[in-house]
């Protein structure tokens, strides 16, 4: 995530340019310089193409650099290094993101300067064409480092050089390490025991309707109020940083969500930094959520995670980081809660220490790995070492519940995946589909333009020869004219009268 890679550059004595989406926020909180985004965001891919085609104009020198790409390609010019991470989700949902890589990809390949990915995650949904822009980014990558397996795999199976992919924890695991943070602290209030809950506002793959999604969302932190007597923290993850902030789409979703709870120990947060936000999560007895963060910052800092997970992208990144602490089983497709996640609470009660003292252990690695793998990138900027290649360390597993319910819930998960899966395909085919019959729409388009354009040519071809013919007919009537004898004029009338003259006469004759 943005804030621990900017943080471990720093570290290594790194002068660090953000792109940011708002450049004067993010450079007052990160206390870096801020260049704004290229200009791919809410661009139909047509004009992303065209914008990617002027950029490479634009750096062969036969075009001035895009506007919007000026800031970013001058500090690509003077750069050691690009390093691109947070925000890494390199997927056909998030095309700018491919663009935005792509093109800062050709700018550090045009002036020579390396180019390191840290912490992302690629697919699920991937296709054909964008599989060819990840392709085109790795080819030139010093390295790509993935949170999850299957985005290793994925990787591997694209790239010529499948060592330079290696699977890593999540950047946001060194947040809990990082120096104080510049980002403005938020007075918290909060209980002795509480849970911590982070919930997207939208309902993802479940097919529920937003006001049922809220309802099941309410009943089951009611359910964990009554059975662990904690309280529940709400703790938004969408929105502005800053005191007081309430309007952001995950504060909304929340305070339906505290609504619904039959329950008065819910307490609603406002957006927090990411330290901040680690801060509430490490005081937490366990964190619940459809968000992302809280299952990576959650076991970072020792603390329980559970992820329900609503689409097929959402337990690719949950199971993925969760797998990574040896959580695996915590991440609960959200139509299972009802089955499994009582459970999973009562695990959490009963096991407690157990799982306290995996935690640590595999909190622990993960640090010293994540660390060095920066250290490794740094070195090779420097010149004076080379990345880290080697995978993350196989860390022990935790599993809940007996074996029956570990069964039963790897049936269900596995039914999950597959119809998850199979609905990912069909929406890609579609989308394929969709995309070839316009790709034949336009070839058809271009060819019927081609063709008028032909019949133009060839029409004024047509008049040019015709009227060429006729001029070139006028003049050799000119040269024979000029070139007959005298008189030739007078004998040729002479002759005509006399053969009309006989015409005539033949006609008296028959005519008798």
């Amino acid at each position: 995530m943005t804030e621990a890679a900017i943080a471990q550059l720093k570290r290594h004595g790194a002068d660090v340019t953000l792109i940011a989406g708002d450049p004067e926020l993010s450079a007052e909180y990160y206390q870096v310089r801020t260049i704004r985004r290229l200009g791919f965001r809410q661009v139909a891919r047509p004009r992303k193409l065209r914008m990617l085609s002027e950029l490479d104009s634009a750096l062969s020198g036969e075009a001035d650099v895009p506007k919007s790409m000026a800031p970013a390609v001058d500090a690509v010019r003077v750069a050691d290094a690009v390093v691109i991470a947070g925000g890494g989700n390199l997927n056909s949902n998030g095309e700018h993101h491919l663009f935005e890589r792509l093109a800062l990809k050709r700018m550090a390949e045009f002036f020579g300067v390396p180019l390191f990915l840290s912490s992302q995650t690629v697919g699920p949904k991937l296709s054909t064409r964008d599989k060819e822009v990840v392709k085109e980014i790795a080819r030139y990558a010093t390295v790509v480092g993935v949170r999850e397996q299957s985005s290793a795999r994925l990787m591997k199976d694209l790239v010529r050089n499948p060592k330079k992919i290696v699977l890593t924890f999540d950047d946001a695991v060194l947040v809990p390490h990082m120096a104080g943070s510049s980002v403005p602290t938020v007075d918290l209030d909060l209980p002795d025991r509480y849970v911590v809950g982070s919930f997207t506002y939208h309902v993802g793959t479940t097919e529920l309707t937003g006001k049922d999604y809220y309802r099941t969302i309410a009943s089951a932190l009611d359910q964990i109020v009554s059975t662990c007597d904690v309280d529940i923290v709400l703790l938004p993850h969408m929105g502005h940083l800053g005191v007081g902030e309430t309007k952001g789409r995950d504060c909304a979703g929340h305070a339906r969500i505290a609504g619904f709870m039959t329950s008065p120990r819910v307490h609603q947060l406002p957006v927090l930094s990411a330290a901040q936000t680690v801060s509430v999560t490490a005081g937490a007895d366990f964190t619940v959520s459809t968000r992302y963060h809280p299952v990576v910052f959650g076991p970072a800092v020792g603390t329980p995670a559970i992820g329900l997970v609503t689409s097929h992208y959402t337990m690719t990144r949950m199971h993925g980081v969760l797998e990574n602490f040896g959580l695996g089983t915590f991440a609960v497709p959200f139509e299972g809660w009802d089955l499994f996640g009582p459970k999973i609470i009562e695990a959490l009660a009963a096991d407690r220490e157990e799982l306290t003292g995996h935690l640590a252990d595999v909190g622990t690695a993960a640090v010293r790995y994540q660390t060095a793998w920066w250290d490794g990138i740094a070195d090779r900027i420097r010149r004076s070492g080379g990345v880290m290649k080697d995978d993350l360390p196989t860390l022990p597993t935790y599993d809940w519940g007996t074996r029956a319910d570990r069964e039963s819930f790897s049936a269900f998960k596995g039914v999950h995946d597959a119809l998850n899966r199979t609905r990912q395909r069909l929406s890609l085919d579609a989308a394929e589909q969709a995309r070839e019959v316009e790709d034949l729409t336009q070839q058809i388009g271009a060819l019927a333009q081609e063709s008028r354009r032909l019949k133009q040519n060839l029409a004024a071809r047509a008049k040019e020869t015709a009227t060429s013919r006729e001029s070139l007919q006028q003049q050799i009537d000119e040269l024979r004219e000029r070139q007959r004898p005298p008189g030739a004029a007078l004998r040729d009338g002479v002759r005509r009268r006399v053969r009309r003259w006989k015409r005539e006469k033949a006609v008296r004759t028959r005519g008798g």
